[in-house]
């Protein structure tokens, strides 16, 4: 499941969706309009609209009217579906610091993680997104490489304009 809280035409996410497919079937949830710093909000109240939407090739995409943890929900209570892993971002902007509380991005994979689903929250740089795009290999190849997924469950990953190699901290 791939998903953002930048909405279902941020460059970002068809970024991290094209590089997703790589890694198996791809499905993608993601907010209708922007949604930044909604942190871990839900709609109790309201109706949530979904609507499928073309994407691209070989991959089921929804548009849905509420913010990034509904997207989330959507996703598994609404299909009905598991999911081996949640992707969330790329984020223009990093998620560091008390942002990672506020964050829309971060928000997704804390949601994955209650629903029992390993989850990485992708962020970057605000100017651009190829250096990112760049980076993905890297950085899955690094979770990969160390089974991180062994240790915990979900990470945050931000991806500087000129990465110098990779360092794993603790959330501050």
């Amino acid at each position: 499941l791939v998903t953002n809280d930048d909405g279902i035409e941020s460059q970002g996410l068809r970024i991290l969706v094209e590089w997703a497919k790589k890694l198996g079937e791809v499905t993608v949830s993601a907010p209708m309009v922007q949604q930044s710093a909604k942190s871990h909000a839900i709609n109790i109240h309201d109706p949530i609209h979904v609507q499928r939407v073309p994407y691209m090739d070989g991959v089921t995409a929804y548009s849905v009217c509420s913010t990034p943890v509904d997207c989330v929900r959507f996703a598994t209570l609404g299909l009905k579906t598991t999911y081996d892993l949640v992707l969330s971002g790329i984020n223009r902007g990093f998620n560091m610091g008390e942002d990672i509380l506020y964050s829309g991005t971060c928000g997704c994979i804390f949601e994955a993680k209650l629903r029992g689903i390993k989850a990485v929250a992708f962020s970057t740089d605000p100017t651009t997104f190829e250096h990112a795009k760049a980076h993905l290999d890297t950085a899955w190849g690094y979770i990969q490489a160390n089974n991180l997924f062994d240790y915990c469950d979900l990470y945050n990953v931000n991806i500087p304009l000129e990465p110098k190699g990779t360092v794993l901290t603790r959330q501050g």
